[in-house]
């Protein structure tokens, strides 16, 4: 889902945010990996003055940064492994106390600063999403209050999704134009969850710039399990007696509509919640699965 980068009342502040970042007058001298994926760190390892900065590396197309007790800056650098074209990355803070989170969020870019987050921001759940340059991101992380003893956590995920090899730019009609043969073959095989489904209604999510669609389940053919490491959010779906509803993200300017008939639904994991990636209907399916079964073009066992 695209969502323009919010600036808000902050824009004319972005400035005085960097030459604040940048009168943190030292790096810590270590590299500080993740697990290529997450990050969870303290803020009580830096020096007494809580002033530095601390680099952070990690390549994986998702996971999270946990802050505990933020003091200082958090340089957090993102990359995609293996590739080197550019992506769009989109990130989402959870709150902490109070519907807040004790730090503000900064997008690097050629000359200054642009903010992402603010510390009031925190019990919203917009994403922000933006393009890398040059095959990376860098994402600083300032503590809004460094001197408190409280237990405080600066908690965000992120998501990288490579832009189609040669581009620099991404092109929101991509996420609205219908799946291909190919692009269905892939997502029945790669997608957290494969359902058949009837559509019951389609809520449009003004604030978050999405709609959700409601999905009555018909056939659930792959679902995350509990042993997955990234877990659906539970309002993702739900159980009514026997009766299983799901509910599926997709970019409001798609403008999706209450279908008639049944579909099969493939969909991703993103920042907790499940997008709709393909949603061919079942007869239109059957046709595909058979023909490309017959071809050996399949990437996985196919099946409705």
């Amino acid at each position: 889902m695209v969502v323009m980068l919010y600036f808000g009342a902050q824009i004319a502040r972005a400035m005085d945010y960097c030459i604040l970042l940048a009168c943190l007058v030292w790096v810590t001298s270590a590299t500080i990996m993740g697990d290529e994926c997450d990050w969870t760190g303290s803020g009580l390892s830096l020096s007494s003055t809580g002033r530095g900065v601390t680099p952070v590396y990690l390549r994986c197309t998702a996971g999270r940064i946990s802050w505990l007790y933020p003091r200082g800056a958090l340089r957090v650098l993102l990359r995609v492994p293996g590739q080197d074209r550019d992506f769009r990355a989109c990130i989402k803070m959870h709150p902490d106390i109070g519907n807040k989170v004790p730090a503000r969020l900064f997008l690097e870019g050629p000359r200054s600063l642009l903010p992402l987050y603010s510390s009031e921001d925190g019990g919203n759940k917009i994403m922000r999403c933006f393009n890398s340059k040059n095959g990376q991101v860098a994402i600083y992380v300032e503590a809004t209050d460094g001197e408190s003893v409280n237990k405080r956590v600066a908690d965000f995920e992120y998501d990288l999704q490579p832009l189609p090899r040669g581009s620099h730019r991404f092109d929101p009609s991509e996420e609205c134009r219908p799946c291909t043969k190919e692009e269905m073959a892939h997502a029945f095989c790669t997608s957290d969850l494969v359902t058949r489904g009837i559509i019951r209604g389609v809520e449009n999510q003004e604030d978050l710039e999405l709609s959700q669609m409601i999905v009555k389940v018909t056939k659930m053919i792959r679902q995350p399990t509990e042993d997955d490491d990234f877990t659906i959010e539970t309002n993702s779906i739900e159980r009514f007696g026997e009766e299983r509803e799901i509910q599926l993200n997709v970019a409001q300017r798609c403008g999706v509509s209450h279908g008639v008939g049944e579909f099969v639904f493939m969909a991703r994991r993103k920042l907790g919640e499940l997008t709709l990636q393909c949603a061919p209907r079942l007869e239109d399916w059957a046709l595909l699965m058979h023909s490309l079964t017959e071809e050996g073009k399949a990437h996985c066992v196919l099946s409705s």
